[in-house]
């Protein structure tokens, strides 16, 4: 198999604590994992799928988690794991934090507004996110609902404010730009200078209704990923081959545009 994929978007935690966070996360939101959340399974799933590089995109819920996190990712930063640092916005140090893993190599920042109690067109996040622009990092933000709360905070609404408000920010919006909120993503975000990935999406939209927004926004500013150990990365390739798409949207989608996107 061609090893040349790259996942924008997969959750790892430490080897003690993976099993226990994998069940706690899983009951919540009332879904099965398909992977163990720790980084030898997705090193293995990755082998089997053909993916060539993976995003490591770990949440610091708690402001003081951000630096442990960070320093436990740093640990497993390789050619083909790349970690997103964890910042949070309340975390006193969070500009200094993100100047250190800058320093370290970090090429971008996950975010996420349920788990981190924030709304993206805040004034503290937007402050944030220019910080992450300026340090010439990529945000990577949740978007849309998540099955474990009843609010969606990140709306694909309050997302476009935040990128009005910068830019130049190089973001990248999980879940094809609003996981459950598709028709406000062909409304307010469709077309923009945002990436979207395809992660915990493909599922949940039909072949016809994923082309028309993929080509609508632009098939070059759409990327591969998982959200594992939510989903798995061969069975995702298997519907992204699967939905219609053309061999070069298809190439462009599994590796060109991260490619791309990681290099700038």
């Amino acid at each position: 198999m061609q090893n040349n994929a790259i996942d924008f978007h997969v959750h790892v935690f430490p080897e003690h604590l993976a099993e226990r966070a994998v069940a706690s996360l899983a009951a919540a939101a009332g879904v099965s994992a398909c992977g163990a959340g720790t980084i030898s399974d997705l090193l293995e799933t990755m082998d089997r799928a053909g993916v060539k590089q993976s995003i490591l995109a770990t949440i610091a819920t708690r402001p003081a988690q951000s630096k442990t996190i960070n320093d436990w990712l740093l640990k497993h930063q390789s050619e083909r794991l790349i970690p997103f640092a964890a910042i949070h916005p309340d975390d006193p140090e969070r500009f200094n934090e993100l100047k250190r893993v800058k320093s370290q190599g970090f090429r971008g920042v996950k975010m996420h507004p349920n788990y981190q109690d924030f709304y993206p067109d805040e004034k503290r996040v937007i402050e944030l996110a220019r910080a992450i622009c300026d340090a010439g990092m990529i945000l990577l933000l949740h978007g849309g609902a998540d099955d474990a709360f009843e609010e969606v905070m990140s709306s694909p609404e309050r997302i476009a404010a935040l990128k009005e408000s910068i830019p130049d920010l190089n973001l990248v919006v999980a879940h094809f730009g609003g996981y459950k909120c598709w028709q406000d993503v062909e409304k307010y975000l469709t077309g923009s200078d945002i990436y979207f990935d395809v992660s915990y999406t493909l599922p949940y939209l039909s072949d016809e209704d994923f082309l028309r927004i993929a080509r609508k926004h632009g098939m070059d500013k759409v990327v591969f990923g998982t959200d594992y150990p939510w989903k798995d990365a061969a069975e995702e390739i298997g519907r992204l081959k699967k939905s219609g798409l053309t061999d070069s949207e298809l190439s462009a989608i599994l590796h060109e545009n991260a490619e791309r996107l990681l290099k700038s």
